[in-house]
Formats: C-alpha cells, structure tokens, sequence
C-alpha cells in the first residue's frame, strides 16, 4: 500500500467528535457557518473522550493533535481549511504540535511524526519544517521502499517553492540507490550550484559516482570499442581492486584486441578474487583456444559447461575437439548440443562441418 492511502487508513483510529457551531467559537475563537467534526488524535485517551459528554472537559492539546494529524493524513479531507482557520486561532498549537513531533522522533515513531510535520507544513510553510520533513521521510524510506515515491514528491515541491540546496542531496541519495549514477551526480551538483557544502563526504560521494559512470560506461561500449573501454577500466583497478568482475571485463577488452596474454594475466586476477565465476573459466577457454592451446582451452570449457549446461559454452567446446582434432569427442558434445537447442545456428552449421 502506498503511504497516501496508508496515511488515510490511519484516520479509523481517530475519533471524531460533532461540535455545534455555537460551541466552534466558544471553544476556538473561530466562525464556522455549519457544524463539524473534530478530530481527536490521542489513542490512550480515546476511550476517555467517548465517555466525555461535555467537550468543553476535554483538554484542547487533544484537539490541537487531531487537527494537525488529519490534515497531514489526508489533504483532500472535508474540514481542513476549518482545521487550519482554528488552529491559527490557537495560541502556541504550533509550539505544542512541535513538542508531539520530537516525542514521536525520540521514540522512533516516524510515521506519525511525519504526518504531523505535513499538517504543521500548512500552517508554517518555511524551510525549518521541510528540514524535519525531509529528514524524517528519508529514515522512512529507508525502513519502507515504498515511501520513495513520497519522498521525491516532497523533494520536487521543495525544489519549486524553497531554496534549500538539501533537497538535491536526497534526490541524489536516491538516484545512486536506483542505479542511475548520472541523475545522482546531476543533483549533487545541483546541491553544491544551490549553496550546498561541499564537505568532505560530498566530495567522496561525487568521486564515488564518477567512478561507477566511468565503470558502467566501460562495460557499455566494451565490444564497440574496447581501446576506449580499456581508458576507462584500468584506471578503477586503485579504486576497486577486489572487484573480480572488473578484471573480467578488462580481460574481455584485451581479448576483442588480440592480447590473449594480457587477457589471461587479468583473469587470472580475477580468479583469485572469485573462482567460481563461469565467464571467467569460460574466457579463460576462449584465450587458451586463441593461443592454439586446445588441451588448456578444453579443460576450462569442460568445466564451465558442467556447470552452466550453456548452449554457447558447448559450441566452443566442439570448436576446440575439432582444432583438436578430436571427432569423437566433437560429435559426442555436437549430440548435446542439439538436444539443448537444435536451431542454433552455431550447433547446425557445426554439424554440417562435421558430417
């Protein structure tokens, strides 16, 4: 359930009270043309104010809590702007409603404390309360993915309407966890353009990003342009040196240009990092083989097809018996081949050089 609707539930567990208008402004101080319901926040006295016939007993701490939890629980509910108009009216329910907010944070209670700031938002619309906002919506997603949503809508609306260079480091906080690198170092360079302090951990964390583009970007034009790959993967051997995969992909690089040695040196690397990698052994077939080195390249393809019953694994394999020259072996795998998929193209015109 998203927190929207989540947040609207949470209303059954507040008790409404219908109060005549007369009463409104006795109460309140405030003129209403009809009457209405006013909520009533506090769960361990809610059995308390059901038995309470005169409202005028009930202390308006109770009401001030309700007020405010509803409007931030539903911003589309009936009475809100009533709510608002009499909780102007009320002298320090601002100071009130903030001292329920930190007993709600020191208890770790942030989903309530999170409604409240949002009902205290629209009565106190400064960068103080998105401050708290954002800080108590950001420990929420963290404990629920499904608050992500809610926190980037809060983070654009800051955006828009505060200059609070705190909002494109959320954002980026963000963007990193889904894995879209380049939207995160977009807004944390936003947050340091917008006044942001450039600390030392926000330096770190450009770096980091920097690093992970480069990676990512490495991989992506791997076998268009391995040269160019290769400018942007050796260098991240200081930053992340026990990455198995990296070595991979860097043995890869060297194998599209023909440095089989190099290529085998770097798989190498990462096979002490990860043995257990298939396309490393497989790689490290693929090398053996370019070598001319068919015993070495079948040891390894052997044991990365056992392991990964792999369609193209098994078309190298028979590649390797044929240079071999070993027929046997070659139609026995070719047999294999075909029973895991017949229509290849590899496994059809393997078998029509061996027939």
């Amino acid at each position: 359930m998203n927190p929207k609707s989540h947040f609207k539930d949470k209303l059954s567990q507040v008790l409404f009270l219908e109060i005549k208008k007369e009463n409104i402004k006795r109460l309140f101080n405030t003129e209403v043309n009809e009457d209405i319901y006013i909520p009533v926040k506090s769960s361990s006295i809610v059995n308390q104010v059901k038995t309470e016939k005169n409202v005028g007993k009930i202390p308006i701490s109770f009401f001030i809590e309700g007020m405010f939890y509803v409007i931030g629980a539903d911003e589309k509910f009936r009475f809100n702007d009533i709510y608002n108009n009499i909780l102007i009216n009320i002298e320090d329910s601002d100071k009130f409603i903030k001292g329920k907010i930190a007993e709600n944070i020191k208890h770790k209670n942030y989903e309530d404390a999170y409604i409240l700031l949002k009902g205290l938002s629209k009565t106190e619309n400064n960068i103080e309360i998105y401050d708290k906002l954002l800080i108590v919506v950001d420990e929420l997603r963290k404990l629920d993915k499904s608050y992500e949503d809610e926190e980037l809508s809060l983070i654009e609306i800051v955006k828009k309407n505060k200059n609070y260079p705190m909002a494109y480091f959320y954002e980026a906080i963000i963007m990193r966890e889904q894995g879209d690198f380049e939207k995160a170092l977009f807004c944390i360079n936003n947050y340091t353009e917008n006044g942001g302090k450039e600390s030392l951990e926000v330096t770190e964390f450009k770096e980091s990003l920097k690093l992970i583009i480069n990676y990512e970007k490495g991989k992506e034009i791997l076998y268009d342009s391995p040269k160019e790959a290769l400018s942007l993967l050796l260098p991240l051997v200081n930053e992340f040196g026990n990455d198995a995969i990296l070595y991979y992909h860097i043995a890869v690089a060297y194998r599209i240009l023909e440095n089989y040695e190099k290529a085998i040196y770097y798989l190498n690397e990462s096979m002490s990092i990860d043995s257990n990698i298939m396309e490393v052994i497989n790689e490290f077939g693929i090398n053996y083989a370019s070598l001319g080195d068919y015993e070495t390249a079948i040891a390894y393809l052997r044991r990365a097809f056992e392991a990964t019953k792999s369609i193209e694994i098994c078309t190298n394999l028979i590649m390797c018996y044929l240079n071999n020259n070993d027929i046997k072996n070659a139609k026995l795998h070719l047999e294999i081949a075909k029973k895991i998929n017949p229509e290849d193209d590899v496994v059809v015109e393997l078998d029509g050089i061996i027939k």
